[in-house]
């Protein structure tokens, strides 16, 4: 807890990888009551492997804090500062402050129309406090329909100012369907948003480690997340020509979107479904024509760099001299894919940049979601990178 001109912020972190609901349930809750004493969290965030029966983890952390402000989402891994990364566990954690307010709500049925489940969630939540929300966190679901839209439709309903952050669900890499949490709601095709609102102070950044090669093309047909032609070219032969004459697009190469300048405005990644008659090939998120795009590539220290690279950014954006209340991060199933048994270093990196002392929470989803840094405005739906949000009063 820190006491600063009379604010109090206070954040408590609490993980189990038990494979029982009931166990994994009382052991996150024993946790939390032994680091809370008697202070009452406002608000929290759940995250969790697919294989629990998660009405029950939901009904047991209401039972325990019935006004609390909370959403979650299933996760393709978790990792947290109770018991660093693992697969398949369940993560908590809890904000309590007397200055910030934080309020929940959720947007359903998101496939079927994007703007208004966002309007919906943004508008639930909104209702609850007076206050101008500072920041948006959202874990909204991806696979049913387009997380770069919904990143649009919630930056249109909380103006552009505010910066919506966070991380789509996942299934374990099962690939089939993810839940998202409100309240005691277990949803699926969803969008659940958490508003701040109050003397925040924060700091965001994202990074990924992908290097950008060759050549820059101009997207000239594309549909959606089908990109058909870059230079009036099938896009396999934009691949080709700088991989190699048997180069398939694969998530080990994804295409960076690039910004006027032609820096790297975000990443787009292909599990490589192409189509071997027209060259078109299938991305995970839109690549609208216009766009000037580049082939990145990356090893195993280069997606820990950049891991780093995101940490570091995040705090030397924070205000100097404050220390930070809590740190929360998502990254990409597809990084913990390729790192395999490197993975855990992402979560070590974070001590070795922020310190063991900040409260930490995050998890490994299908796509991240953030501005590249304070500076950004704009954010955007991001494939294969690392996204750092540090907070505090």
């Amino acid at each position: 807890e820190k006491l600063r001109e009379g604010r109090i912020f206070f954040t408590v972190v609490a993980q189990s990888d038990d494979i029982d609901t009931e166990g994994a349930l009382a052991e996150i809750l024993a946790q939390c009551h032994e680091k809370l004493g008697k202070r009452v969290p406002k608000a929290g965030l759940l995250f969790s492997t697919i294989d629990l029966e998660h009405d029950q983890v939901l009904d047991g952390i209401l039972n325990a804090w019935p006004n609390l402000e909370l959403i979650g989402c299933t996760t393709a891994g978790e990792m947290s500062s109770a018991l660093g990364y693992r697969e398949d566990s369940v993560a908590l954690v809890l904000f309590g402050s007397d200055s910030i307010e934080f309020a929940s709500g959720i947007g359903r049925d998101v496939s079927k129309n994007i703007p208004s489940a966002c309007r919906a969630a943004v508008e639930s939540a909104a209702a609850k406090s007076d206050l101008p929300t500072a920041i948006c966190i959202t874990l909204p679901e991806s696979m049913t329909t387009s997380a770069q839209q919904i990143v649009d439709s919630l930056r249109k309903e909380l103006g552009s100012n505010v910066p919506v952050v966070g991380g789509t669900a996942g299934d374990g890499y099962r690939m089939v369907a993810t839940r998202q949490f409100c309240g005691r709601e277990v949803c699926s095709d969803s969008v659940p948003v958490l508003l701040l609102s109050g003397p925040l102070v924060y700091s965001v950044a994202v990074e990924s480690g992908w290097e950008p090669v060759g050549e820059p093309g101009l997207v000239t047909r594309s549909e959606g997340t089908v990109l058909h032609e870059i230079d009036g070219r099938p896009a396999l032969e934009f691949y080709r020509r700088f991989l190699g004459e048997t180069a398939n697009p694969s998530p080990d190469c994804p295409l960076a979107m690039l910004d006027e300048n032609g820096k790297v405005e975000c990443l787009r990644a292909t599990l490589g479904t192409i189509d071997a008659d027209t060259g078109a090939i299938t991305y995970l998120a839109e690549i609208p024509e216009g766009k000037m795009v580049r082939i990145t590539v990356a090893d195993r220290g280069n997606i820990l760099d950049g891991c780093r690279a995101s940490i570091k950014k995040a705090f030397a954006g924070y205000p100097h001299g404050k220390k930070p209340d809590a740190a929360l991060f998502f990254s990409c199933a597809s990084r913990r894919d390729l790192l395999g048994t490197r993975t855990k270093e992402e979560f070590g990196i974070i001590g070795s940049v922020i310190g063991n002392e900040v409260p930490v929470c995050g998890f490994y989803g299908y796509g991240e979601i953030g501005p590249r840094d304070r500076s950004d405005e704009a954010s955007r739906f991001h494939n294969e990178t690392f996204v750092s949000l540090i907070i505090g009063t």
